[in-house]
């Protein structure tokens, strides 16, 4: 989904359709963050499902939560300057009731995009979650010999002092 898109979404006041289109991904979020929380054992199969659908939902939340604040700012920008143009002579108390009226024009977007990042943020942390639990399988698996799949280590070869002649070191280049 493109910010024009999201734009469109919020200028027609409709951000609780954009919320409707992403339900399902909230949905799946805080049933995989269950699973992780009851101690569910997950295997690498899982895993990389979840790995792979959070990454996903992550890259489709970022475009919206950065619409949303994007458009929140707009807002608050916009307001707080048509107020001031209304104004003849511009007062100290006149900027705090310019910013409440700016805020209460963006309090629903406020409170939807509060949802949003906290999914976006929930999915981040559910990457780098899955990340280091199949990593500690991988290395599990390597340290059990059992279906290992990291890189096999190279020997060392090690040149005995038999080898050299006459106390002559390798470095010497006599």
């Amino acid at each position: 989904m493109t910010s024009k898109e999201i734009y469109n979404y919020l200028q027609q006041n409709k951000v609780d359709q954009l919320y409707k289109i992403f339900a399902k991904s909230f949905a799946w979020i805080d049933e995989w963050s269950e699973k992780m929380l009851t101690g569910d054992l997950l295997d690498e199969n899982e895993l990389a499902y979840m790995l792979d659908k959070s990454t996903a939902i992550y890259a489709k939340l970022c475009s919206v939560v950065n619409a949303l604040e994007s458009y929140m700012e707009r807002v608050l920008n916009n307001e707080e300057s048509k107020f001031y143009q209304a104004q003849e002579k511009v007062r100290t108390q006149d900027t705090s009731q310019a910013k409440a009226l700016a805020r209460s024009k963006v309090s629903d977007v406020r409170d939807y995009l509060a949802d949003f990042k906290s999914y976006f943020l929930a999915s981040q942390q559910m990457i780098v979650s899955a990340q280091s639990r199949l990593k500690r399988l991988t290395i599990d698996k390597g340290a059990r010999g059992i279906d290992y799949t990291g890189e096999i280590p190279v020997e060392e070869t090690v040149i005995s002092d038999d080898l050299i002649e006459d106390g002559q070191k390798a470095w010497d280049s006599e």
